[in-house]
């Protein structure tokens, strides 16, 4: 880092050199003072990218106004004073002693008075015109006066009016002293500068447009955006009163200058909302931002799909449906050319014939596959949450309401799909406001006066003929003409009898019991069955087989599943034989002769592994024990094989 010097005399020059000679080898040193100190600073600055100077008395307070670099200021001492006030003395009591008007104050001239028996007036100055104009005075009423001055430039004219003059000079102390604050100044310039370029940087990427002033009203402050939008660039602005500019624009954000708010301001064709934030009332201090209100919109449906979408998304495409049967493979088609429109889908089946499926996979190929998928029960939660589920609530809504509020699904759901599951289910109270939102397209929390614009595809199911529901005024008519725009009906499995077989093998492989092979027997077995149920019973039947990990023939899958398929509207899996076998001894009692704890052990062994044909998961599940038990317990019985 380099620094650079303002002298202003060649002595000051003289003692700077003896002082940095072990200090710092790339000190740059110049001599002037006052403008043409400046004009030698701007040159150093440009010339050799000076970023730290060190000047004296006024030329350092002229720096400190113009340039955007540190400066620092050599003091003068009183000691120095008085060893120029001593030097006038010898040339007259009578002293006139011309100083910065910045340094009113700082010397006690009475003192110096009393103890060298001189007379002092002071003379103050802002600028050279001023010195000058002091000067003419003294040398037009007394000339005999002694000029002791802290500027360099007083020297030379006092000269060609014909006065005495004795210029301050500062001491080796004083620039040794400047010297080493230099070096700290510098350093905290530098943490400062990397402070403000952060600072920069993140104003510059806000998402708002972004104007701040200083106490004076000047702004420091106009980021990208803020130019974009406003057609000035920075260099134009900053450094101006804010107040004071004729762009229209910004006579606009300015307004009369008081706190403002989520103000809407019109720009030319693009409307903004703005805050207007002053930061100290006894002063010109402000933060003006402001931002398009298109993209506020944009902005808060991205924010909504990056934070619900995550939770809330459809994992399932139309290609997860397992099928072989055209009634499916047309119904998957007709879905198809349901989902490239925007219009409401109610699909109507059994339970358990796949409506969420089919709606997830709508979604997925629909063109708001990237929003979120909100799936809601409307049979699962009471009207009150039922409610505040669907819309949102206000904070204070009720006892018990969150902090800040809670978005509805249908916020959240915004710019994706809704499905509304067993919507047949729907209190009547609610239908009518489920109807005005799917009609405004806005929606109102519970508790709340704001009106939230929403863009949701809602997909209804319902396991209950809706019409029906409709004549015992269980349903209203409205709603149903406006979820039923296009109407999906799922076959039950019973008439898709092709897909059993690939929807059993399907869950076989799903939890990873692909080596287990259905018998015959028993795939005749299961396409006999009418599967009320339909495929969430099938999947539930093939989670069970595979936990029993043992069956293989058609009296086993009739053994273990006979408490799940003894009833059904069609064919039964149990036949009359085994019926009959069933009733033939109580599965929950075992006859046993009383003897050694050993022998009844062995006994109830025994008639377990007879009962169920050796299976040893039944036999650890029904007494409560672990594998390894039962094969020590029958380690000394070598006729019995588990």
């Amino acid at each position: 880092m380099k620094y650079g010097v303002i002298s202003p005399s060649e002595s000051f020059t003289k003692l700077v050199h003896q002082v940095n000679s072990s200090i710092d080898p790339d000190l740059i040193i110049k001599e002037g003072a006052l403008q043409r100190g400046l004009f030698l600073a701007k040159q150093m600055k440009e010339e050799h990218d000076v970023q730290l100077f060190i000047a004296r008395g006024a030329t350092a307070e002229l720096l400190q106004q113009k340039m955007e670099v540190p400066v620092v200021k050599v003091t003068i001492t009183s000691f120095d004073l008085l060893v120029s006030f001593l030097e006038a003395r010898e040339h007259s009591s009578t002293i006139v002693f011309i100083d910065h008007v910045k340094n009113t104050g700082r010397y006690n001239l009475p003192f110096f008075e009393q103890i060298l028996s001189i007379n002092i007036s002071l003379e103050l100055y802002q600028d050279e015109a001023d010195i000058l104009d002091h000067l003419k005075k003294i040398a037009f009423q007394n000339k005999s006066v002694t000029i002791v001055a802290t500027a360099q430039c007083v020297a030379k004219s006092s000269s060609q009016l014909g006065l005495t003059c004795i210029i301050v000079d500062s001491s080796e102390d004083a620039i040794s002293e400047a010297l080493k604050r230099a070096e700290e100044v510098y350093s905290m310039f530098e943490r400062e500068k990397l402070r403000q370029a952060h600072l920069e940087t993140i104003i510059s990427y806000a998402f708002d447009g972004v104007i701040a002033t200083d106490p004076s009203g000047k702004i420091t402050v106009f980021n990208d955006l803020a130019a974009k939008a406003l057609r000035s660039e920075p260099k134009e602005v900053i450094g101006k009163y804010l107040a004071k500019l004729q762009n229209p624009f910004m006579k606009k954000l300015y307004g009369d200058g008081t706190e403002m708010t989520q103000m809407v301001v019109t720009l030319g064709n693009q409307k903004y909302v703005s805050n207007r934030i002053p930061i100290d009332k006894g002063n010109e201090s402000m933060v003006i931002t402001f931002q398009e209100i298109n993209k506020v919109t944009e902005m808060n449906t991205h924010v909504r799909s990056e934070l619900y979408h995550r939770r809330f998304y459809a994992k399932y495409t139309f290609d997860d449906i397992i099928h072989k049967s055209d009634l499916i493979k047309i119904t998957i088609r007709m879905a198809k050319h349901y989902s490239i429109t925007e219009s409401n889908i109610l699909l109507h089946g059994e339970s358990g014939t796949g409506k969420e499926l089919f709606a997830q996979s709508i979604h997925n190929e629909s063109s708001r596959r990237n929003g979120p998928f909100i799936a809601i029960n409307c049979a699962a939660l009471p009207e009150n949450l039922l409610e505040s589920e669907l819309f949102g609530y206000d904070e204070g809504a009720f006892t018990g309401a969150k902090k800040g509020g809670k978005p509805g699904l249908f916020e959240m759901a915004h710019e994706g799909t809704l499905f509304l599951d067993e919507i047949g289910e729907l209190p009547v109270a609610l239908q009518s406001r489920l109807l005005r939102v799917l009609q405004e397209k806005e929606v109102m929390r519970v508790g709340g006066e704001r009106i939230i614009p929403i863009d949701v595809r809602i997909i209804a199911a319902s396991n209950r003929n809706l019409r029906e529901s409709i004549e015992s005024n269980l349903f209203r008519s409205d709603l149903y003409y406006r979820l039923n725009i296009l109407q999906i009906t799922l076959p039950p499995l019973r008439d898709r009898k092709e897909d059993i077989l690939p929807l059993a093998h399907f869950f076989l492989s799903k939890y990873k019991m692909d080596n287990i092979r259905l018998h015959d027997t028993i795939s005749k077995m299961l396409l006999a069955y009418d599967w009320p149920g339909n495929i969430r019973e099938l999947e539930n039947t093939m989670e069970r087989i595979i936990a029993i990990d043992h069956v293989s023939t058609p009296e086993e899958l009739k053994l273990v599943l006979s408490d799940q398929m003894g009833t059904g509207t069609g064919h039964s899996l149990l036949d009359t034989t085994y019926t009959r076998t069933n009733h033939e001894h109580d599965e929950n009692k075992l006859n046993l002769t009383i003897g050694t704890l050993e022998d009844m052990e062995r006994q109830i062994i025994e008639e377990l592994h007879s009962r169920y044909n050796g299976n040893k998961n039944m036999i650890c599940e029904i007494l409560g024990i672990s594998r390894t038990t039962v094969w020590k317990k029958m380690k000394p019985f070598r006729d019995l094989q588990l």
